[in-house]
């Protein structure tokens, strides 16, 4: 039970990146498209 902290840790740190990505990644593909 105790590895489930650093998990949730994990998942929040990765929602996030996420949640930042997905903005940047729509702009490549917007870009890759006009190309």
């Amino acid at each position: 039970m105790a590895a489930i902290g650093p998990i949730c840790d994990a998942l929040v740190t990765v929602g996030t990146w996420a949640s930042r990505a997905a903005p940047v990644a729509k702009f490549f593909n917007d870009v890759m498209a006009l190309f």
